[in-house]
Formats: C-alpha cells, structure tokens, sequence
C-alpha cells in the first residue's frame, strides 16, 4: 500500500488524529476484558473462601471469603493482564520464539513464584484481622491448586478467544448463531503486495515468519477498529463488522490506514529481518449475508452468501485500476469520513458474474 504506508497516517493529516483515539479505545477494551474474566475469577475465590474457611476461625466464613477475593484481585489482575497487553512486548514476543517446553517452563515458574508471593501477602494483611500461619501447610497448598486453576481456566479462555475473536468465542458460547440468520455486513480483505516473488527471495521459513508479523499488525488495528477477524487465507485477511459497528466513526474506512500505520512503526523491524516493508491493497463492500455455526469437530461462524465474493473481486479491481483502498459505492454512500480522507469516484467495475456495473469509490488521504 504505496501511499498510506509511505508516512503515519495520523501525522500526515491532523484530522486522522482519531487514530488515536482508536489505540486508547484498544486499551479500554483489553480492560473490559480483564475486568469481566477478574469478576468471574473473584467470584469464584469468594465462594473458594467461603467453603474453605474453619468454623474455629476469628473471622468466619464471609473473611474468610473476602480474604479469597483481595488475593484473586491481586494475582490475577497482573497475570491476565500480562496475557492480554503483555503479550505485545518485545521481552515476551522473544520468549514465545523459544522451545515450546522452555517457554512453559519460565511462564510456570514466574506464575508459581508470583501466586506464593500474593498468598503470603493477603495472610499478611488479614493477619491482623484473622490470625493464620505463614507456614506453607496444607490450606497454603489448597489455595496455591486453586490459584493455578483459576489461571489455566482464564489462559484458557483467553487463547480460544484469540484463536476465534472474543467476540464469536461470546456468540458461540450464548447461541447467538446456532441457527442460521440473515444479517448486513461489511468485509475488509486485506492482500499482501508481491508476496509470490516475496516467498521466492525469502524462502518458506522467513515467508511464513513475515506474513506472521504482517497479520499480527492487521490483527492489532482490526482491534483498534472493531473489527472481527474472520479468516486467514494465504496472504489475504478478512476482517467483518456488523454494518452499524462498521459505520459508527467510519471505522471500516479507518481501519486500512491503521494498518498502515502499525507497519510502518515497525518498518525498521522489516528491513532489519527481511529486507523490505511489505505494503498491501484492501477492498471494502458491504451487503446481506446469512451467518451460521458450522462444523462439529471444529466449530466456527462461517458467512455464506455473494458480499464476501463481491469483496474477493473487489481486491482484483484495485489491483488493476492502481489504487490501493478501494470501496464498494453503495458503501462509500453511507460514510461519514473525518477530515483528512476522502473517497475519490472511480469508473464502475463489471464484476464477473454481475449484470450491471458496481459504483466504485478510491479512499485516500486529503
């Protein structure tokens, strides 16, 4: 994506400050989530506290429970955090490149380390309250067990959530689309410039290690944006809002550029491990789709219906008319931009396979 790409979106146009305002919505986000699984986690050390309390002790049952509350909120706010924002570190993006085990290993003896350090902590501070041993006795090792559980249980959560998008993991989980529905959408496809000759220099290692960088940047503004991540394809992604998410703030026409935003923060990084940035085209249609679980074995949401092949072909048009961001018309119709881009009328396309020509709009900085 030549033009996008070539300087900071927000930099070159003062009006896509809003940019920004996207990352600290990311931020808010990743906090809504922490907080959600924390209040399941508290709840659940309450009822651990409640239940594991001696009929003997000073503070009885409900201490006892609120002990098993601030010792939650204390290991696990860190930890999940760490799971979800920590993650993005340089220190943690280099360990997860170690051996499997090796990994494991560390990531479970700093979490061991950290919940011994919080038990004795919450004793410490309820001691005065409710007089308890320091000793590691057997109480000590029951609270340990349930603090690794509670751990694996929101590692668990959380990775599913990444595999899925944390938003279906919530759709499947509720039934949102255990039957099929009919609703409007709007899909972003997102194309690797060059990537054939890319794999011929780099070879399929370094191939796979840089297509992996590159959907990890659109991966992080798909967040930013609202969007969902719906599929990897060879070098291609596709990223889904529902139509109203999508319109809301021109989210969906932001959502390219903060692409190329995050890959030229990191374009030192590119050269230094591979020679080149890599730059990208984008295609953007909405339209009716039907959504559905499908699967049993491996369950997902799958969309069927002509808007995400429209989109495919989209991504050909804007390859063969030069223009990076290309926008479906009735689409285009519909955006409120900010200041600071603009969509450019381009000559209707005929799509194969349509009987009239589809309106096409080019998104570029002003």
């Amino acid at each position: 994506m030549a033009a996008p790409a070539a300087s900071d979106p927000s930099s070159a146009s003062p009006g896509l400050a809003v940019l920004d305002e996207e990352d600290r919505n990311r931020r808010r986000a990743e906090w809504r989530t922490i907080a959600g699984i924390v209040t399941v986690v508290a709840i659940a050390s309450f009822a651990f506290g409640w239940t594991g309390a001696d009929d003997n002790d000073a503070g009885g049952h409900w201490l006892s429970g609120l002990q098993g509350i601030v010792n939650s909120l204390m290991a696990s706010v860190p930890v999940i955090w760490l799971e979800l924002a920590g993650a993005r570190s340089r220190l943690v993006q280099r360990m997860r490149q170690w051996p499997f085990w090796a990994f494991f290993l560390a990531k479970l003896a700093a979490y061991v380390a950290f919940f011994v350090a919080t038990i004795q902590l919450t004793r410490l501070l309820f001691h005065p309250i409710n007089p308890q041993s320091f000793g590691f006795d057997a109480r000590f090792f029951e609270i340990l067990l349930f603090a690794g559980a509670m751990s694996l249980i929101a590692n668990v959560a959380i990775e599913i959530g990444r595999l899925v998008g944390f938003r279906e993991l919530r759709r499947l989980l509720t039934g949102r689309y255990a039957r099929p529905r009919q609703e409007r959408r709007v899909f972003l496809m997102v194309d690797m410039k060059a990537s054939t000759a890319a794999a011929e220099r780099l070879g399929d290692l370094q191939f796979h290690q840089i297509l992996n960088m590159f959907f990890n940047d659109i991966a992080g503004a798909a967040y930013d944006h609202g969007a969902e991540i719906h599929k990897y394809i060879g070098d291609e992604v596709i990223l889904t809002w529902i139509e109203a998410e999508a319109l809301r703030g021109a989210r969906c026409a932001l959502c390219p550029f903060g692409i190329a935003r995050r890959i030229e923060r990191h374009a030192d990084a590119y050269r230094a491990r591979f020679g080149f940035v890599p730059s990208f085209r984008a295609a953007l249609h909405a339209g009716d789709i039907v959504s559905g679980e499908m699967g049993t074995m491996k369950r997902e949401i799958a969309f069927i219906g002509d808007t995400l092949n429209t989109t495919a072909r989209l991504v050909d048009v804007a390859r063969d008319c030069g223009h990076d961001i290309v926008v479906s018309g009735d689409l285009a119709g519909h955006l409120r931009l900010p200041p600071g881009l603009r969509a450019v009328p381009l000559q209707a396309a005929q799509l194969r396979g349509k009987q009239r020509p589809l309106p096409l709009a080019a998104l570029e900085l002003a």
